[in-house]
């Protein structure tokens, strides 16, 4: 007797481990996203790193970088041709220590020209340029143009708003 109790035991408890093993890939299943809500998480990291400055990557940086360079040095009339990114930096420096009044002239033109850059972009997203710092208008351009992006992705129907329509 106590044999075939332990015997059904086994078998009803080896029945209980079949079942859970063929119900697991049901479980597994839902528990993986769908590409509709893979692509929205990844749209929304893409913001959090477009938003906080970090959304260009190293080849853009370091062109950039190279038109800078390139333009200091016809400022400070330094030919370019055939010259590394280091070279041209090398030279930069020892003219920028040199005269350093001209380097200053220099950067302050290059603000200039960012300032105006800002306060075409603030008037075509209608901000008021009067008075304000070019920190200030930076970052009123990039409240705007990041709750206009959000406010677009609001517009647009859900992933699971889509799944949820009859068809």
């Amino acid at each position: 007797m106590k044999h075939s109790l332990w015997r059904r035991q086994a078998v009803v408890l080896g029945t209980a481990a079949a079942l859970l093993l063929t119900a697991m890939p049901a479980f597994a299943q839902a528990a993986t996203p769908s590409s509709e809500q893979l692509q929205a998480q990844h749209e929304q990291e893409r913001d959090h790193w477009r938003f906080g400055g970090h959304g260009h990557n190293k080849e853009e940086r370091k062109a950039r970088k190279l038109e800078f360079m390139t333009e200091a040095a016809q400022y400070f009339g330094i030919s370019t041709e055939g010259k590394t990114a280091e070279q041209l930096h090398k030279e930069l420096k020892a003219a920028r220590d040199a005269n350093p009044a001209k380097w200053e002239k220099f950067k302050a033109q290059k603000k200039a020209q960012r300032m105006l850059r800002m306060q075409e972009t603030a008037k075509q997203l209608g901000i008021s340029t009067e008075g304000k710092t070019a920190k200030q208008l930076h970052e009123e351009i990039r409240e705007k143009c990041k709750n206009r992006m959000i406010k677009e992705k609001g517009d647009k129907p859900s992933a699971d708003a889509k799944a949820k329509e009859p068809a």
